[in-house]
């Protein structure tokens, strides 16, 4: 009787069935976590984004058509090279931040537009491409709107506010209680505010000149002038708006703080002045270049 060696008896135990399950157990661990590991340590290779995924961006967000074309405006970036940059158009409510750095998010996880998402989808490490996001897709709401006319427009020379109102237009400001405060109204005039209701309400009253013109917008480029031609208990006014950039379906949104409310002009149509109250960016077509800076 020949004596088996340790050798003999581990050769004898693997069993063939067991070595093939082995086998397939270990390419079916690889398949599920491959990917993983690739997204992980080797980033820059084939690996495309995908629901579920946690990515990182930077973006370049306009109004009216691509960056870098001639009516874009940047409304947001990540990019701290292009907020800084005064020679790059921006809208009316951009506003630079103290840093910038890449947007993360999750791919499907709802913490982004819908059509930004989906842009991501597909694509790998280093990837830079566009997207339009049709208005009915984007900051969507029920935003008011109205129209101006170019002449004889009439409001009242008086108005109430609340102090908290009040205090969001004209921050700098210092009301005092009992006095009749003057200050530069956002209409370009000057006005007079005091306290009344034990310091509840701000009445305001407007003081513009007859036959004066006050500058309420200018960019460099597009100027908004309001011309007075009576003052009564009624104000009548014509605006004067020059060198409005057109764009499709209208003008570049002019960006008007009239104290009581801000509106964005966005059309002209003969003698009417078309306008919108709310955010800027709502109800806008959107326009992103997004590089793809990590997969996780």
């Amino acid at each position: 009787m020949v004596k088996m060696t340790g050798e003999n008896r581990a050769k004898k135990d693997r069993d063939p069935i067991f070595t093939v399950c082995l086998v397939i157990f270990l390419i079916a661990a690889v398949a599920v976590i491959g990917v993983q590991i690739q997204k992980s340590c080797f980033p820059s290779g084939d690996v495309m984004a995908s629901t579920g995924d946690d990515v990182t961006v930077n973006y370049i967000g306009t109004f009216y058509d691509e960056y870098g074309k001639e009516n874009a405006v940047v409304f947001d970036t990540s990019f701290s090279d292009i907020a800084n940059n005064d020679g790059i158009a921006k809208s009316n409510d951009f506003t630079k931040r103290d840093s910038y750095s890449p947007l993360a998010f999750n791919v499907g996880g709802g913490s982004v537009l819908d059509g930004f998402n989906n842009a991501v989808i597909g694509h790998k490490v280093g990837d830079t491409f566009k997207v339009k996001i049709d208005a009915i897709n984007g900051y969507v709401s029920t935003s008011v709107t109205g129209v101006l006319k170019t002449s004889n427009n009439v409001m009242s020379s008086s108005i109430s506010m609340t102090k908290t109102e009040f205090a969001a237009a004209y921050s700098d400001v210092n009301l005092v209680e009992g006095q009749a405060v003057k200050f530069t109204s956002n209409y370009g005039w000057n006005a007079y505010a005091t306290l009344a209701d034990n310091g509840g309400i701000v009445m305001v009253t407007y003081k513009p000149i007859e036959g004066e013109s006050y500058k309420v917008f200018d960019n460099g480029t597009t100027k908004v002038n309001f011309y007075v031609s009576k003052v009564g208990t009624e104000i009548t006014y014509s605006i004067g708006i020059d060198n409005p950039k057109a764009v499709e379906g209208g003008i570049q949104m002019i960006k008007l703080d009239l104290g009581d409310k801000t509106i964005y002009i966005t059309g002209i149509e003969g003698d009417s002045i078309y306008y919108k109250e709310g955010a800027e960016k709502e109800n806008q077509d959107l326009y992103f270049e997004i590089t793809l800076v990590s997969i996780n």
